[in-house]
């Protein structure tokens, strides 16, 4: 029964965007339920479909359009209610969705009866889509380099086409992450706090303005900021690059396409280890390409630094 309820309640809210999409914000105001509520912060709240009303269309005057709903979660109370929550962007803005209560009706229909979202960007102009597009740069860090604590094969021809592409996105002012992972264990063998090996490394060093996101995990998305970085970016994809391949690139990878995030990841510009299991042993080339090939089947792009340039330049 759960599944079902939450396959109509994701259509319902599918419907609501499509209609917002189409320039329909009177069908939009039409799934709201007559004594709806509806908390908008920072703007406040508005009770009754009346004042829900007048919010939306004085809101459809800035053009508001390619809404799209990501790392979407549904909660089922019970066969008639149903908690929607997501990430949300569009042309001209940007935020969370803490609370879509979905009611069934007795006309068979889902309509909202409390809808509770946060605007964090708010833009006076759509922003451009090559600017919806960033630069992930996964642990590129002193341990995994030549007398570092913990050196990969290949770090430095990923590291340079890295840098290759930092420069392009540097120069077309495009959005830049860096990912530093530090683990918390003190007795940990590699990226240990207040360590020079923890630091960046310099080639691909960040710069001012240039967000950088602190992990204690394999997966960039638990307990830091990456996810809020991405929202207020108003970022749709990601292009990854870095290590190591089995671990970090290949677990930032799976995270970001179930959340919505479209990757691309750069063949040339991802490290790994030279790794044995069991009576096999890997060089790092050998587990990059195996973990290319596995995200390939997960959903990633997989193109070289070179094939990545001539197609954004």
């Amino acid at each position: 029964m759960s599944q079902s309820i939450r396959q109509s309640v994701m259509q319902a809210s599918k419907q609501w965007i499509a209609s917002f999409n189409q320039g329909s914000t009177q069908a939009c105001i039409e799934r709201y339920l007559p004594h709806a509520t509806m908390q908008v912060s920072p703007f406040g709240r508005f009770d009754g479909i009346d004042a829900i009303g007048g919010f939306w269309s004085e809101f459809a005057k800035s053009g508001p359009t390619q809404l799209v709903y990501r790392n979407v979660e549904i909660k089922v109370l019970s066969d008639r209610q149903a908690i929607l929550s997501a990430n949300w962007s569009m042309n001209i803005a940007s935020g969370f969705i803490s609370k879509e209560l979905w009611t069934l009706s007795d006309d068979g229909q889902w309509y909202l009866e409390e809808d509770d979202f946060s605007v964090l960007t708010q833009l006076t102009a759509p922003l451009e889509p090559q600017k919806r597009t960033a630069l992930v740069l996964v642990d590129l860090q002193n341990d995994y380099f030549s007398e570092g604590r913990f050196e990969l094969e290949n770090t430095n021809q990923a590291a340079k086409q890295a840098k290759s592409l930092l420069t392009h996105f540097r120069a077309q002012a495009l959005p830049v992450i860096h990912i530093q992972h530090i683990f918390e264990d003190e007795n940990a063998s590699f990226f240990c706090a207040n360590t020079q090996g923890v630091e960046i490394e310099v080639s691909v060093k960040p710069i001012a303005r240039e967000p950088i996101v602190i992990k204690h995990q394999i997966d960039s998305f638990i307990d830091t900021s990456l996810e809020q970085t991405l929202v207020e970016l108003g970022i749709e994809r990601l292009v990854i690059v870095g290590a190591m391949a089995q671990a970090c690139v290949q677990t930032i990878c799976r995270s970001a396409t179930n959340k919505g995030y479209p990757c691309e990841v750069i063949s040339d510009a991802i490290a790994a280890p030279k790794l044995g299991y069991g009576e096999f042993s890997f060089s790092g080339a050998e587990l990059v390409a195996a973990n290319l090939l596995s995200l390939s089947f997960g959903g990633a792009e997989i193109k070289s630094t070179q094939t990545w340039l001539n197609e954004n330049s």
